[in-house]
């Protein structure tokens, strides 16, 4: 057999293998063991295109995105839809377009990127990518929000 076709057959299933995984794991979150406190204001985060100045009673999400993300709307009418079904949640959020600051302080590298926040703001979870509804409930509702 050629080596040129075994070496393309085998750079093809690598390729092949490593887009699963990165489907596999895309929108899964993770705890955050340093939760530091997020300063909505200081963020100057918004919902409705107005400003958001305090956490929700219970939980904040906190959506980071870009002008040229495809999937940011879809997420934030999901995340909208919830902060009005359940009680105690705020939605916020946060355009890093023009802000490569806010960018390299908290690692985001892809967006949508949504945050969990306690009811102090402490980070508490995060998601890269399109956040998997399911999970995003779990925790959620160990922060009380029902």
């Amino acid at each position: 057999m050629d080596t040129s076709l075994i070496a393309t057959l085998g750079l093809l299933a690598l390729g092949t293998i490593g887009g699963i995984a990165f489907k596999f794991f895309q929108g899964r979150g993770h705890k955050v063991t340093r939760s530091e406190v997020i300063d909505l204001k200081k963020l100057k985060a918004t919902s409705n295109n107005l400003p958001v100045l305090e956490h929700g009673k219970k939980a904040t999400l906190v959506q980071f995105s870009t002008e040229y993300c495809g999937q940011c709307p879809g997420v934030r009418r999901a995340l909208t839809q919830l902060e009005y079904r359940l009680g105690g949640l705020q939605f916020a959020e946060v355009d890093i377009t023009d802000r490569l600051d806010v960018a390299a302080h908290f690692n985001i590298s892809q967006t949508p990127t949504v945050f969990v926040l306690d009811e102090s703001g402490a980070l508490v979870y995060r998601v890269g990518g399109v956040p998997k509804m399911d999970q995003l409930m779990q925790e959620l509702e160990k922060l009380g929000v029902k």
